[in-house]
């Protein structure tokens, strides 16, 4: 294994984008698993053309029978179809939970490189986006002020689970299947082999999908790399508190950052100190609430994953008494717990099968001793998925993955989520693949240099086609 440091600072885009409009076929109610439908598509601003369907698989694949789920995807197809190559190009969601259709637009504006001779492939897995989302767009029985103090209230939690019991098995909504769901699909277009990109959770995605259907793969990329074999959630709290001291010491390496915060690390004791005496009170539409030092947590963990240039401000401002705009942030944050079309019943399905019960209460307490989150946002977890119904996965399961499939991975140093030790983990297990570290960077890194090793990979199936030499040295 090669590792690579690059030598710029690079982060993810906002995750969030627009949605487009985009008109998605339907199949009859008594259409069988296994029947799909696919049509062209057009909405404004897309670039090239683009076949938008619906395929439809069963709930259950291990009974195959009962409930059904239609999979909606969308196909950007290669700019220059004369030299389409045989093998797309599959982007596998983030979250868990990332829908990936309503995006169509501006990531047919982004991929031009990687679509010159390759479709590319947006799918909404099952329980996410058009796929039967299985969202917490309810009401909060206690209010605004009950989002405040646990990530996930359990009165909300109790009710999302029982309304979404009605028309789904939630147990039924893993990784595992979601990987199955796509490689069908893939086999139903034609496709004999597809290249895997996946950020995040798409990470382990593309992992499980390498060791399922191994034969089904071309080339993988890993950006922000999480393992299949450990626990990641239970980390957090240790991984925010460097990575907050990483930002401190890089603003007093930094002139101009150093001269407009000149006692940055003393604005985050101050900061700190006054949420550890109490929660603080500030007012969001209209109403009292108390903002914790839990909430602050998920807020500067939030902001870490790639916007942490703002950051010295809003602490400057925190320390000096105004704690509004994080408050403000916290609540955006968290908007996907209970938005209608959000994500938080696939997001529980899976992360309480597949992360949350690897943490016993001895991992907890010994991963969040003395860090200021504390073990806050794992309490919060591993509450909701106790009431949470989900799979109980084989030991095997998080075997770490062995491939020779030519791997990228991607790191930024300075990423409060998935850290460049996850992707080394990952890489042990993987002699064929390439390591790339970004200091400075983010929750997911991009730009030329990184665009350009990517097309190379994928347009040669070979790491040793990819070109360095836009990084730093390597070793």
């Amino acid at each position: 294994m090669r590792v690579v440091v690059l030598l710029t600072v690079l982060l993810l885009p906002p995750a969030a984008v627009a949605a487009q409009a985009l008109e998605f076929p339907s199949l009859p109610a008594d259409a069988p698993a296994g029947a799909g439908r696919v049509e062209a598509c057009d909405a404004e601003g897309l670039v090239g053309s683009a076949r938008c369907g619906v395929y439809r698989v069963w709930e259950d694949r291990e009974r195959r029978d009962g409930r059904t789920v239609d999979i909606a995807f969308v196909v950007l197809e290669a700019l220059e179809p004369a030299e389409r190559a045989e093998d797309p190009v599959v982007l596998l969601p983030g979250g868990p939970g990332q829908a990936f259709t309503p995006g169509a637009v501006p990531i047919s504006r982004g991929f031009r490189a990687l679509r010159r001779t390759r479709d590319v492939l947006l799918v909404d897995v099952r329980g996410v986006g058009r796929s039967k989302a299985l969202d917490c767009g309810i009401p909060y029985p206690g209010g605004l002020r009950s989002r405040f103090g646990a990530l996930f209230p359990l009165d909300h939690i109790a009710a999302c689970r029982d309304t979404l019991a009605r028309r789904a098995s939630l147990e039924a909504y893993t990784t595992a299947s979601s990987v199955d769901d796509i490689d069908e699909l893939r086999a139903w277009l034609g496709y004999p082999r597809v290249n895997l990109s996946g950020g995040s959770y798409g990470t382990r995605v593309a992992q499980v999908y390498m060791r399922r259907h191994p034969g089904s793969v071309r080339a993988v990329v890993l950006n922000g790399v999480t393992p299949v074999a450990e626990p990641g959630y239970v980390h957090h709290a240790r991984l925010l508190q460097r990575t907050l001291e990483g930002v401190v010491a890089g603003c007093a390496a930094d002139a101009e950052c150093a001269a407009r915060h000149p006692r940055l690390g003393d604005d985050v004791a101050a900061m700190l100190a006054r949420f550890l005496e109490a929660p603080v009170e500030v007012e969001l539409l209209g109403e009292r609430v108390p903002f914790h030092l839990a909430d602050l947590a998920y807020a500067l963990r939030g902001l870490l994953y790639g916007r942490a240039d703002e950051l010295p401000a809003l602490i400057q401002g925190a320390a000096a008494g105004d704690v509004l705009p994080l408050a403000e942030y916290y609540v955006e944050r968290t908007g996907w717990v209970g938005e209608a079309g959000g994500v938080t019943g696939y997001h529980l399905s899976v992360l309480c099968a597949e992360d949350i019960d690897l943490v016993t209460d001895e991992l907890a307490r010994e991963a969040t001793v003395g860090t200021f989150m504390g073990s806050a946002l794992i309490d919060s977890y591993r509450a909701a998925c106790a009431i949470w119904p989900h799979a109980r996965l084989p030991a095997s399961h998080f075997d770490p993955v062995t491939s020779d499939i030519p791997t990228l991975l991607l790191s930024g140093s300075l990423d409060p989520v998935t850290p460049p030790e996850g992707a080394e983990t990952v890489a042990r297990h993987l002699p064929n693949a390439l390591h790339v570290v970004v200091p400075g960077g983010g929750h997911g890194v991009r730009g030329r240099c990184i665009e350009r090793m990517v097309v190379a990979l994928i347009q040669s199936g070979s790491l040793e086609e990819v070109d360095t030499s836009c990084v730093g040295g390597s070793e």
